[in-house]
C-alpha cells in the first residue's frame, strides 16, 4: 500500500525506515518525531520511504493518518523476517539514487543535513558517503560520535549505519544486507562494500541523531553476530582454519585479530587499497595490544 501516489520526478535520496507494531511498544510518539524532522528538511531532492512489516496492532493505520499530508511520503505495509529484510524491501521500493536508512525512533542531526549531503553527492557522485552521528542522553545531553575511520573495518563498523548514504545500484549489486545476520548485517554490508572496493567520501558533519536504543545495545549478541560474519568473511583464510565462531567473540572483546590471520588478508592478490590500509592499522593495534598484559583479553 502507499501513503501517497508517486511523482513523475525520481529524487536523488531515499530516506528508509522500518516499522513494526508500534502502538503497542509505545513507540508513536518517537515516530511522530521522525515524520517532524523530515518535514523540517524542505528537501525536494528526498523521499521518505516507510516499509512497515504488516503491523497488527493499528500502525499501519497511525502511520497513514499520520503521513497523509507528508510531502514525498511512500508507506508500504508487507510481512518481513525482520528488521534487515524490511530495509532490503524499502530498498526495492526506493526511487531515490542514494540510500539512508533512519531507525523508527532516530532523527535526523539538523534541519538542513539532506541539503547538504545532496550537494555533496550531486557535485561528486561517490559510492557512499559517510558523516558522523550525534548520541542524545536521557538528560537531553548530546555527544558527537568521532571515531569515523574506514581502516577500523577490520575491527568494527567505522560509522553509524544511520549516517551513511548508500547508493542504491551498489547495494543491490552487493545483495543488500544479509539477513542471516539478525545484530551485524549493517556492519556485514559496509565489510563486503570496501572489499570489493567502492570508493566513498567522508563529511564531518554529523547526519543523524541516535538515541542509543535497540538490539545492538546488547553486547554480547554483537559480539556472537561480529564473529558469524568474521567466520563467514574469512572462510578459505589458512590462518582462519580451524578457528570457531567462540575465537572470533574473544577476538570482538578483545578489540584486535591474531596478526597470521591480518597479514594474510593484507597479502592476498586482488586486496583493494582500503583493505591494505585496514589490514595495516588492524596489525598495527594487535602489536599494541600484544604487549599491554593488562588487558582481560
Amino acid at each position: 500500500m502507499s501513503a501517497s501516489p508517486e511523482t513523475s520526478d525520481a529524487p536523488l535520496i531515499s530516506v528508509i525506515t522500518a516499522t513494526y507494531d508500534l502502538l503497542s511498544q509505545g513507540r508513536q510518539d518517537s515516530f511522530r518525531e521522525v515524520i517532524r524532522c523530515m518535514a523540517r528538511q524542505n528537501c525536494s531532492r528526498a523521499e521518505h520511504v516507510i516499509q512497515d512489516g504488516a503491523s497488527t496492532d493499528g500502525t499501519v493505520e497511525f502511520l497513514q493518518n499520520l503521513t497523509a499530508d507528508a510531502q514525498r511520503t511512500r508507506l508500504f505495509s508487507e510481512p518481513d523476517t525482520g528488521l534487515y529484510d524490511a530495509m532490503n524491501k524499502g530498498a526495492q521500493a526506493a526511487r531515490g539514487e542514494y540510500l539512508l536508512f533512519l531507525n523508527s525512533d532516530d532523527s535526523l542531526a539538523a534541519d538542513d543535513i539532506l541539503n547538504t549531503v545532496a550537494d555533496r553527492l550531486e557535485a561528486a557522485r561517490p559510492d557512499f558517503l559517510f558523516g558522523s552521528t550525534l548520541r542524545r542522553f536521557e538528560d537531553g545531553s548530546e555527544a558527537r560520535e568521532k571515531r569515523m575511520s574506514l581502516t577500523a573495518i577490520l575491527q568494527r563498523m567505522p560509522f553509524c549505519h544511520n549516517s551513511v548514504l548508500l547508493k542504491r545500484d551498489v547495494f543491490m549489486a552487493l545483495g543488500g544486507h544479509d539477513t542471516q545476520f539478525r545484530v551485524a548485517a549493517d556492519y556485514d554490508l559496509m565489510l563486503r562494500l570496501l572489499t570489493e572496493g567502492y570508493q566513498g567520501s567522508r563529511i564531518d558533519d554529523p547526519i543523524s541523531m541516535f538515541w542509543g536504543r535497540g538490539v545492538t545495545s546488547d553486547d554480547d549478541a554483537t559480539a556472537e553476530d561480529y564473529a558469524r560474519v568474521w567466520s563467514n568473511y574469512y572462510t578459505g583464510f589458512r590462518a582462519a582454519q580451524g578457528l570457531t565462531e567462540r575465537d572470533f567473540v574473544r577476538y570482538y572483546q578483545r578489540g584486535h585479530m591474531p596478526a597470521g590471520l591480518i597479514l594474510e588478508r593484507m597479502l592476498k592478490p586482488g586486496t583493494c587499497k582500503a583493505i591494505k590500509a585496514a589490514a595495516r592499522h588492524s596489525l598495527w593495534k594487535t602489536t599494541r595490544r600484544s604487549v599491554q598484559f593488562w588487558r582481560k583479553f
